[in-house]
């Protein structure tokens, strides 16, 4: 009786995991922010210190990975309106040359509530990894005020249900006080 249980008990966990959608899309507020991002998946959170454009950053970020794509919403307060974009024109290719991508045809951002920086761009990117394989990466950098952010999904392939909501899901909501650290 207790191996039929355990067996039951298997087979209940594994038709539980067979209806878990690959994508479980949630809100997820950027901290400090009032930038909120549809992610499929819950965020790890990591925090790094590092130079942007010769800019000095404390870098935060939001990841995770869901159905072979990671998603990842960064962050830092430049604090110079002045370095601003040169910072986004730096994560962008940054970007760009971590997959060695030929294909660098950069399109503007429309997202309200940004402050608009000739560096704000969305763009598609095809290349390649280290190791050779096929990597895809779609990433938008855009300012609010002195505020950078990044958000991008990289995989060996980006089908649109994996990439629509991600970035038809970045927001921000104005209506709300800045969210504080989680």
């Amino acid at each position: 009786m207790t191996l039929f249980r355990t067996f039951l008990g298997a087979i209940a966990l594994a038709g539980a995991c067979a209806c878990t959608p690959t994508w479980d899309w949630r809100s997820v507020a950027l901290p400090d922010t009032q930038l909120v991002t549809e992610l499929p998946c819950r965020p790890g959170r990591f925090q790094r210190d590092v130079t942007v454009a010769g800019v000095p950053l404390k870098l935060f970020m939001l990841s995770c990975e869901a159905g072979g794509v990671t998603y990842g919403v960064a962050t830092a307060d430049v604090g110079d309106p002045a370095r601003v974009d040169a910072v986004l024109f730096a994560l962008r290719d940054s970007a760009v040359a971590a997959i060695r991508s030929s294909d660098v045809r950069a399109g503007a951002l429309n997202l309200g509530g940004i402050t608009p920086f000739s560096g704000n761009s969305s763009v598609h990117l095809h290349g390649q990894r280290p190791d050779g394989a096929r990597v895809d990466e779609a990433i938008r950098v855009f300012a609010r005020g002195t505020r950078v952010f990044q958000a991008s999904a990289v995989g060996q392939s980006l089908p649109e249900a994996a990439l629509k909501p991600f970035e038809e899901g970045l927001r921000f909501d104005l209506e709300k006080p800045v969210a504080g650290p989680n």
